[in-house]
């Protein structure tokens, strides 16, 4: 069998010699120059060339037999010559073939044009063809060859034996491709495919497809130009440099294997129909001179396109690495991202595994990272095309699914899980698993459903069963929760500004003083109070979206009631998060000047965590906020950051007393102290101090004698909508 199949390639490899050495030789590309006729490149070596990268030595004995019958039958020439002729063409190339394995290695013929390919130019497209002339020339001092022939053994001038040698080495570095991957692709249909997939089709998909053809017509044109029968010094003098810009340009989008392909049939259209191409050049120094820049082009355009092939190669693999965990090996959220771009249509699923920061303070890290592994290949099988798995950190893992009924399956993913026990260094881990759902409507908004969907299956894993949350504010499944629900409502709410603005007075011993905006939302005729929809706003990370409502609202009514430009008006709340936010003081500074209303009109409150804190960025924003105008309020003082220290050093202009100490103020001597102690220490900073809950008239008449100078609660006066204020 083995000789058998010995037997058929070696003929298979001497029928395409008997066949392409005469074929590469008839369209190998020739001029006259003196009135001699020069060839340009010698085709016939490269097709030796490719015929020893792709038979490796079994390529010998179909070679030698091969050129022996078809040089004999071209040339006409004796035994002797013929034979000295033949054993200079190939045992160079031999030669240089075993010195390149040498150096490359086993799998030189393999991964053209990239691996090796500093070898491959130096000892196979120079070495090989200037042993091969110098033996040439050699054996036409020792045997007499016909006049015809006898230039090329030496015969002829200097000149003409240096574009004869460049004429080997084009032939070996350019036309190489033109018989190699045809070749290839004959004895190979699965090496076409293959070629067809990476090189052609993968330049056919999203941003090349228009590049590619639009590309490849401007080639052609170029060359049937080039090509013509006109004798025009703008064509010859002008557009030549234009096929090397082409080629260049052509690297980036279609690979080194297509252009090197497409180099070597240009060359060979412009060499061989050269009326227009070489016009003027009628010496053999000039001719010279082009062979040299092709080869010179060729090895550059190599090169190039390597190292544009090794730098696509990094980039993709450091994209991937990007967007996988390096434990697990599952994609990351950065993945997520982007596989959300492409398929913008589908349910996310966050699966958590409910008992597994119990087990992994027991079993450790790795059984963590196994368990999500395992877990990941147990799910796979179940897994459509477009759909996939994610890494999460902690204890949950996300799922992106694109078919219909998601609840169903997940449903079934968890039953399954729950019923299969883990093995872990001999021990049975048995997890706790529950998940939740929903439509990913919009990728802007996939960091916010993320914190929804986990906050969900945490309650969901409680019970080892499946909510679903709707991301449009449908009621998708009867098992979700009311805090979810409440959620959906405010996210409709804030983006329909669907909120009621309420202004209750603070005011000073004369009943003169501002207003503090607080937020109420009803809905379907229900009232919700702040205490249950702050919290929710908090936690869901939509302070800075709530807050930036609320300042809007209130804008927008004082443009429409401007009063007095230089009174304070109103107070505002901004939630914790919010200043954290960069440049969030930028923004609400830019909101002042779009409605034309003076930053003086409002005062901006703060709590006493924010004040205090240590966040660089809410200190940024508050000291930005004070120096363009705003007085800063610190809202609920005393109940936990402030001290004595931290007093000398605050940046604001109103302290409000949380109502903590005022509620039972009349009673208790404690409260009074501290109070009193407050106010002192604000008048030696110059500061105005705001009592809140003030109820009684005997709370007032404590409060102005301690020193405070504004006073709000129900005894001063109620929460009335602000569309009722008198202007």
């Amino acid at each position: 069998m083995i000789i058998y199949k010995m037997i058929k390639k070696i003929a298979v490899a001497l029928a395409l010699c008997l066949l392409l050495i005469p074929f590469s030789r008839y369209i190998s590309p020739t001029t006259v120059v003196d009135g001699h006729k020069t060839y340009l490149a010698y085709l016939p070596l490269s097709f030796i060339m490719a015929m020893i990268i792709i038979y490796g030595r079994s390529a010998i004995i179909p070679l030698t037999l091969g050129s022996l019958v078809v040089y004999s039958w071209l040339l006409d020439l004796a035994v002797v010559p013929l034979v000295a002729f033949i054993f200079c063409l190939l045992f160079p190339l031999l030669i240089a073939s075993l010195i390149t394995r040498h150096y490359v290695g086993r799998r030189w013929r393999f991964g053209l044009p990239n691996k090796g390919m500093g070898q491959r130019i130096f000892w196979l497209g120079f070495v090989a063809p200037f042993t091969i002339k110098l033996l040439m020339y050699l054996t036409g001092n020792v045997i007499e060859y016909p006049p015809e022939l006898a230039p090329f053994f030496g015969g002829g001038s200097v000149i003409y034996m240096i574009v004869d040698v460049l004429n080997l080495v084009v032939a070996s570095l350019i036309f190489t491709t033109l018989f190699y991957y045809p070749l290839r692709m004959l004895l190979n249909p699965h090496f076409a495919v293959g070629f067809w997939r990476r090189c052609v089709w993968h330049y056919r998909q999203d941003k090349n497809r228009f590049y590619t053809p639009i590309w490849l017509v401007v080639w052609m044109v170029y060359l049937l130009l080039m090509c013509s029968p006109w004798h025009s010094e703008l064509i010859a003098g002008y557009l030549v440099p234009l096929v090397f810009v082409l080629l260049t340009l052509g690297i980036r989008r279609l690979g080194a294997r297509p252009v090197s392909l497409l180099w070597g049939i240009s060359a060979w259209v412009l060499l061989t129909y050269n009326t227009g191409f070489l016009q003027g050049v009628n010496t053999q120094y000039a001719l010279s001179f082009i062979l040299s820049v092709f080869i010179s082009f060729t090895v550059c355009l190599l090169y190039m396109a390597t190292s544009y092939h090794k730098n696509e190669w990094m980039k993709r693999v450091y994209h991937l690495q990007a967007q996988t965990d390096p434990l697990t090996q599952l994609p990351n959220l950065r993945a997520l991202e982007e596989h959300i771009q492409t398929f913008q249509t589908g349910a996310l699923c966050c699966l958590r595994m409910a008992n597994f920061e119990f087990l992994s303070r027991h079993y450790g890290m790795m059984m963590r990272v196994y368990c999500k592994k395992t877990i990941a290949r147990e799910l796979q099988p179940w897994l459509l095309e477009g759909e996939k798995i994610f890494q999460l950190p902690g204890s949950e893992l996300l799922l992106f699914l694109r078919e219909g009924e998601t609840e169903a399956r997940l449903t079934y993913f968890v039953e399954h899980l729950n019923n299969k026990k883990i093995p872990w260094h001999n021990v049975t881990l048995e997890i706790e698993y529950g998940a939740s759902w929903g439509i990913v409507d919009s990728p802007k908004e996939l960091q916010r459903m993320l914190g929804q969907l986990s906050y969900l299956a945490e309650k969901a894993s409680d019970t080892q069963r499946v909510l679903g949350l709707d991301a449009r504010l449908q009621a998708v499944s009867g098992q979700t929760t009311e805090r979810v629900l409440l959620l959906q409502k405010i996210k409709q709410a804030i983006d329909e500004e669907a909120f009621q603005l309420y202004a209750q007075p603070i005011v000073d011993c004369e009943g003169k003083g501002y207003h503090e905006i607080l937020s109420r939302l009803v809905i379907d005729g229900q009232h919700i109070t702040p205490d249950k929809f702050i919290p929710i706003v908090a936690e869901f990370n939509l302070s800075t979206r709530f807050d930036m409502m609320v300042m809007k609202m209130l804008l927008t009514w004082l443009a429409k009631h401007p009063g007095n430009v230089q009174q304070t008006r109103f107070s505002v709340n901004l939630m914790p998060l919010t200043l954290m936010q960069k440049e969030i003081a930028q923004q609400i500074i830019a909101q002042f000047d779009v409605y034309k209303v003076p930053t003086s009109a409002v005062v901006i409150e703060v709590t006493e965590e924010q004040a205090f804190s240590n966040s660089e960025t809410s200190n940024q924003n508050i000291a930005l906020l004070r120096e363009k105008g705003f007085k800063i309020a610190i809202d609920d003082f005393g109940t936990g950051y402030a001290n004595y220290e931290r007093l000398k050093k605050l940046q604001a202009d109103i302290i409000k007393i949380d109502g903590c100490f005022v509620r039972d103020i009349t009673g208790d001597v404690m409260d009074k102290l501290i109070v009193k102690s407050i106010c002192e220490l604000a008048a030696a900073r110059e500061l105005s101090v705001v009592a809140e809950y003030v109820e009684t008239e005997e709370q007032r008449d404590i409060l102005l004698q301690l020193g405070v100078q504004y006073l709000q609660g129900y005894l001063v006066g109620r929460p009335k909508p602000l569309q009722q204020l008198k202007h």
